[in-house]
């Protein structure tokens, strides 16, 4: 019983600093600004984003399915610009991928999985202020 109980508690405790870690207010970062900070000083861009979550603003280029059968939307600086950041999102947001437009401002928050040409952001969420 005390087992559990330990579980419950700490399981509690996670959920409790997962939310106060979502709920502080972060700085969004554009998707040129942070191609900018990498070119710039790849190490101090590592050191500050990656493995970290942010909120990426960007314009949507592109959507779709990967090779991997996630969800992706792919962000630019402009409607015709290239591509900087892809957004990979739940597999179970598939469905939501209509919801996204060429040429669509969007802001999401999500992990920097990768960072070099392209950064990859995994378990994306549309973030609305």
């Amino acid at each position: 019983m005390q087992r559990i109980l330990a579980m419950f508690i700490f399981g509690c405790t996670m959920l409790m600093l997962t939310l106060v870690e979502l709920s502080a207010e972060q700085p969004v970062i554009t998707a040129q600004n942070l191609q900018r900070a990498i070119a710039d000083d790849p190490k101090a861009a590592e050191t500050l984003y990656l493995y970290k979550t942010i909120l990426i603003k960007g314009i949507v280029v592109s959507k779709g399915i990967s090779r991997y059968l996630t969800p992706t939307v792919t962000l630019s600086d402009s409607v015709n610009g290239p591509e900087m950041v892809i957004c990979v999102l739940p597999r179970l947001d598939a469905g939501k991928l209509s919801d996204f437009q060429p040429g669509q401002s969007v802001i999401f928050s999500g992990r920097v999985q990768a960072m070099s040409r392209l950064v990859i952001m995994k378990e994306c969420k549309v973030h609305t202020p």
